[in-house]
């Protein structure tokens, strides 16, 4: 066999090119594949498509009893904005650092928009904590749901450090959950109450369905998205996907706990409405991977997405109407 030093120059340079230009060719074709790879992954983990939780669309929530209920509707509320807090390692540096704006246009909100997941569950937790959830049996309301509903509605943008004497959202909004997850405790062990009468599932319905209700303020801005510079429409966009998938939560959990106090003509529509509204809440990657912002089809998109949570406003009015107490829902 021929060694190395007995080769020709000629041979040896051959050889030795021969192992550069593999191994170059692989630099060349597997960095940037695995950039490309890495990219994808990042993308996954950022462009985060908010979850569908079927628990709260099981029918045999019905056969809970009245605090099991309570406990349910209360997590359905809060699922998609703890889900926020605690997933993609937290509220701040995900949401609030903003190198992606679809997260905080879903979360935190950007520039004067509310944030879809922030704005719907604040406003659907207030009325929670204010007519469902009695001490005793006055009206009193449990002062720790008050409080949640205090610590929720903290300035989602707000920074500070907390162990420095600031306050920061994120802080906030644990010291809120701390409360919330009392109560909810207490419920499912029986040792609190969960007062939710008929007149307070409209009120609740009223609220994400109603005229100037939690859905309504971003569905008009969706139909004024044409009229606004295309960075703030496509946030426009991103909030109403993601206030689709609280809306849907709370309706479904509603729909499965309580269906037995409703008309159940009226449920037809619910059902669609919020099989409708979980479908929005899943078009996510499609926007964000749709191109250009000013591009004709994201203003077509954000009409679309208008037309659809619209759709579903009548027939959650229809089904507040339908209980007593419901005839107000407008």
């Amino acid at each position: 066999m021929v060694t190395e030093a007995k080769k020709s120059p000629l041979k040896r340079f051959l050889a030795w090119f021969g192992k550069q230009t593999v191994l170059w060719s692989g630099l060349i074709i597997g960095i940037p594949v695995l950039l490309a790879a890495l990219w994808i992954g990042v993308l996954i983990w950022v462009w985060d498509t908010p979850t569908i939780n079927e628990q709260f669309q099981d029918p045999d929530n019905a056969n809970l009893n009245r605090s099991e209920k309570g406990a349910l509707l209360a997590e359905a509320i809060t699922y998609q904005f703890r889900r926020r807090l605690n997933e993609q390692g937290g509220w701040v540096p995900n949401d609030l650092i903003i190198f992606f704006e679809r997260n905080a246009a879903c979360a935190a909100g950007i520039k004067g928009e509310p944030g879809g997941i922030w704005y719907v569950t604040t406003e659907i937790f207030e009325v929670f904590a204010d007519r469902t959830a009695r001490t005793g049996g006055s009206s009193q309301d449990d002062p720790r749901l008050t409080n949640a509903a205090k610590k929720f509605n903290y300035d989602p943008r707000r920074w500070g450090i907390s162990w420095l004497g600031g306050a920061d959202s994120e802080h906030e909004y644990a010291l809120g959950f701390e409360d919330f997850d009392s109560y909810v405790n207490d419920l499912r062990a029986g040792q609190a109450v969960s007062n939710v009468r008929p007149d307070d599932l409209a009120a609740l319905l009223t609220e994400l369905g109603g005229q100037n209700g939690a859905m309504d303020k971003i569905y008009s801005r969706l139909n004024d998205a044409a009229k606004v510079p295309p960075e703030e429409r496509r946030q426009r966009v991103y909030s109403a996907i993601c206030a689709s998938a609280v809306s849907a939560d709370t309706l479904a959990a509603i729909r499965s706990a309580y269906g037995p106090d409703f008309d159940q003509d009226a449920l037809v529509g619910l059902d669609e409405a919020i099989q409708e509204l979980y479908r929005v809440s899943q078009l996510y990657p499609p926007i964000v991977l749709n191109g250009a912002d000013d591009s004709l089809w994201l203003v077509n998109h954000a009409r679309n997405i208008a037309a659809m949570m619209s759709a579903t406003f009548d027939p959650i009015l229809d089904t507040a109407r339908s209980l007593p107490g419901g005839e107000v829902a407008r």
